[in-house]
Order: C-alpha cells, then sequence, then structure tokens
C-alpha cells in the first residue's frame, strides 16, 4: 500500500534542505544600498551628467535623474534610475532650471554642502 503525501513530504525534504545546503555555499551578497549610499555623498566636487526631471515644488531645489558621472578621464554609467534633489548655486541659477522642459540634458559639478545638501557649483551653459 502507497502513502500519497509520502512524495509530497519527500519532494519537500529535498527542496527545503538541498536550497539550504546551496544557499550557505554561495558568497554572500554585495553591498547593494551600501554603494548607492556611497555613490550619493559627494563629499568632494563631482562632475556629474544627467537629465532634468522637474522643479521642486517645497524647495529652491530641482530633481536630475542622473546618468553618468566623469571618473577623471572619462564618463562612466552610473546604476539606472538614480533620481536626487539638488540645490542650485544661487537664485539665478534657479531662474534658469525654471525655463528647462523634463528630459533636458545637463553636465554639472555637484558637491555636498556643510547641512548635507547636493550643491550644483558649476552648470555647462551658463
Amino acid at each position: 500500500m502507497k502513502c500519497p503525501g509520502m512524495g509530497i513530504l519527500v519532494l519537500m525534504f529535498f527542496v527545503l534542505f538541498g536550497s539550504g545546503a546551496s544557499a550557505q555555499e554561495s558568497p554572500p551578497p554585495t553591498p547593494f544600498f551600501d554603494e548607492i549610499i556611497a555613490q550619493m555623498k559627494f563629499e568632494k566636487p563631482t562632475r556629474i551628467a544627467g537629465r532634468f526631471r522637474s522643479i521642486d515644488g517645497y524647495e529652491d531645489a530641482i530633481w536630475i535623474e542622473w546618468t553618468h558621472q566623469k571618473d577623471g578621464t572619462q564618463w562612466r554609467p552610473v546604476r539606472s534610475e538614480m533620481m536626487f534633489k539638488a540645490l542650485p548655486r544661487d537664485a539665478g541659477m534657479m531662474e534658469f532650471f525654471r525655463t528647462l522642459k523634463p528630459g533636458t540634458s545637463l553636465h554639472m559639478t555637484v558637491q555636498q554642502d556643510p547641512d548635507g545638501n547636493r550643491r550644483i557649483l558649476e552648470l555647462e551653459g551658463t
């Protein structure tokens, strides 16, 4: 006499313990979020390229879709869908941003200020 539930029980045993053994052998996952946080710090002036997305409604700031970073010699792509808020260096720069349409390509130098805000130090073309 065969027990119909026994096959399912054996299958579950192999799935549970088989996947557990393989999970133990694989290397630990990379610290994905740590990389993103470190990349977003801008402790030194950093040349970036991206697309203007919108004006921040609460502050005189803009939202940028960050696409590339200059490493000193060449432009390197950044992780997809990296967006952040940045403050302009002055009111004149903010007025320029108010004239832009979403998707406009921008090249700029950004640095984190003492308050932890990303500040646009230089904007190519202004």
